[in-house]
C-alpha cells in the first residue's frame, strides 16, 4: 500500500516536472521566433534612402549627379504639340485627357510617317512650349528632313520632348533606341517601385515611400546607359528573375522613367517605359510637363477642400455634423 502511494507522488512529481520544461521550452522557443522574425522584417523591409537614394544602387553607374540646365521657353507660345498613333489610341487619349484636365493648351496630330509636320514657328516665335510622342519609336523613325527640322527646332526654342515606348508581343527583348546611347529590355515584370529623390523634375510627386508590390502588367520597358546625360527618375525591381536580360540581371533597380538632361544632342527629353495605366505615372508626366515647358505649363500645389453645406444639415441623422465637428475642422 505504502509502495502504491510513493509511485503515486512520484509519478505527480514527474509530471508536474515534464509539463514545467514544457512550457518552458514553448517560451524559449517562441521568443527565439518572434525575435528572429522581427530581425527579418527589419533587414527585409529597405527604406526609401536605401534603395533610390544611394548612388550605388542606381541603374547607372555616375560618378556624379548631373544637373539639367534651366528650360527657358519664353520665346515659344504656352502650347503643347501632341503626335499621337490615330485617333482612337488609348495612350493618345489619356494624353490629351490629362491635357484637357489641367486647363493645358495643347494640339493633337497623327504622327507623321513621311508626310510634314506642321508649322513649328510663327514669325520669330516658337508654337509649341513642349512636344509629346505618344509613341518614341514614330520620333526615332522618322524621315532625316522632318527630324532635323523639329530637333532643329527644339535646339533653337529650347524645348523639350517627352514620348512613350509601350512594348508588345512584337518587341525586341533588347535593343538599342535609333540615334541615341540609350538600350531598351521590354516585356518584363516589375515590381516595388521608387522615385529617386536626386531627380530635379519632380514637382507634385513626392520621393518618399516604395510603393510595394507588382507592378500593372508585364510589358514593362526598363532604359540602360552608361552615358552621363541620362539620369533615372522612377526605378523598380525585376518582378521575377525569368526573363531578364543578361545585360541587367546584377542591378538591383531598373530604370522605368529617365531624364534626358541634353548632354547628348542639346535636346532634353523625359522618357517613359510604359502607358500612364500606373498612378506614379501620371505624376511624373505632370512633372516632366512643368520642367520641360519651363513652368509654363504647371498646375498649383494649392489644393482646396469643397463642402457642400446642405448635404451638413439635411443628411441622415447620425451623419451631421455637430458643433464638436466644426470646432475640429476650425483647427484644422
Amino acid at each position: 500500500m505504502n509502495f502504491v502511494i510513493r509511485f503515486r507522488r512520484h509519478l505527480r512529481r514527474m509530471v508536474i516536472l515534464l509539463a514545467a520544461f514544457c512550457m518552458v521550452s514553448v517560451i524559449i522557443s517562441a521568443y527565439y521566433l518572434y525575435t528572429g522574425y522581427k530581425q527579418e522584417l527589419e533587414i527585409s523591409k529597405p527604406t526609401p534612402e536605401q534603395d533610390c537614394g544611394d548612388p550605388k544602387l542606381l541603374p547607372y553607374r555616375l560618378f556624379e549627379m548631373k544637373t539639367a540646365k534651366p528650360i527657358d521657353t519664353s520665346r515659344a507660345d504656352p502650347m503643347v504639340l501632341v503626335f499621337i498613333e490615330s485617333q482612337y489610341s488609348q495612350l493618345g487619349q489619356e494624353i490629351v485627357a490629362i491635357l484637357e484636365s489641367s486647363h493645358f493648351k495643347h494640339h493633337a496630330e497623327i504622327a507623321p510617317g513621311k508626310g510634314d509636320i506642321p508649322a513649328l514657328t510663327n514669325k520669330d516665335r516658337g508654337r509649341y512650349a513642349l512636344v509629346i510622342y505618344e509613341n518614341i519609336l514614330k520620333y526615332v523613325n522618322m524621315d532625316s528632313w522632318n527630324r532635323e527640322l523639329l530637333d532643329k527646332y527644339c535646339m533653337e526654342y529650347n524645348v523639350g520632348i517627352i514620348a512613350f515606348h509601350k512594348a508588345n508581343e512584337n518587341s525586341l527583348l533588347s535593343s538599342q533606341l535609333k540615334g541615341f546611347p540609350l538600350n531598351l529590355h521590354t516585356n518584363l515584370a516589375l515590381k516595388d517601385c521608387c522615385i529617386n529623390p536626386r531627380s530635379t523634375l519632380l514637382h507634385i510627386t513626392k520621393a518618399k515611400e516604395i510603393e510595394r508590390g507588382p507592378l500593372p502588367g508585364e510589358d514593362w520597358t526598363v532604359f540602360q546607359s552608361n552615358h552621363s546625360t541620362y539620369e533615372p527618375v522612377l526605378l523598380a525591381k525585376p518582378g521575377s528573375s525569368e526573363n531578364i536580360p543578361h545585360q541587367i540581371a546584377d542591378e538591383i533597380l531598373h530604370a522605368t522613367v529617365v531624364q534626358d538632361l541634353g548632354l547628348h544632342d542639346g535636346i532634353q527629353r523625359v522618357l517613359f517605359g510604359n502607358n500612364l495605366n500606373f498612378w506614379l505615372h501620371k505624376l511624373i508626366f505632370v512633372d516632366a510637363i512643368n520642367f520641360l515647358s519651363g513652368k509654363k505649363l504647371s498646375l498649383s500645389l494649392e489644393r482646396y477642400i469643397l463642402v457642400d453645406v446642405d448635404d451638413i444639415f439635411v443628411g441622415k441623422e447620425g451623419t451631421r455634423m455637430n458643433v464638436n465637428d466644426v470646432k475640429v475642422r476650425k483647427i484644422l
